[in-house]
Formats: C-alpha cells, structure tokens, sequence
C-alpha cells in the first residue's frame, strides 16, 4: 500500500518533514520503507517492522505505519 506525501512537524525542533512511504500486512508484521525529507536540505530512507500482535492491527495498519514513521523522523534531532 502506499501513503502519499505527508506532512509532519518534528516533535522538539518545530522542522517540518514530508515523508512518503509503502508498506505490506503481512501474516505476522507490517513491514515498511519511507522516504522522509526537509525541503531540499535532507532526504533520508527509513524502514522498518510492525509486529502484528493481534488482529485487530491489521486493519488500522495505515495509521501504525504513519505512528512508527513520525517516531523515526522524532529520532532525528535529539535535544541538547
């Protein structure tokens, strides 16, 4: 499945990000890759893996694979 261009604001730096991503529901994981840039300064792939924990995850894979993206993008800037 793909997600199109999104918005996200980091959470420390205020810095917004538009990242795009694809993903799969597999039997047992949601397993992602992304593409996450900062206007043109910064262009980074992220990827990564959602065990599915119960069943229910499946059906609200888009918005868990937006939640680790923006977790990943948070990562970037560390405070202080």
């Amino acid at each position: 499945m793909h997600l199109g261009a999104t918005t996200h604001e980091h959470a420390t730096s205020a810095k917004v990000y538009t990242y795009e991503c694809e993903y799969v529901v597999e039997a047992h994981q949601i397993t992602w890759t992304a593409k996450a840039r900062r206007g043109n300064e910064i262009q980074v792939e992220l990827a990564g893996s959602i065990p599915l924990t119960s069943p229910g995850l499946a059906a609200v894979a888009e918005q868990a694979v937006r939640d680790a993206v923006v977790t990943q993008i948070d990562g970037f800037e560390k405070p202080g």
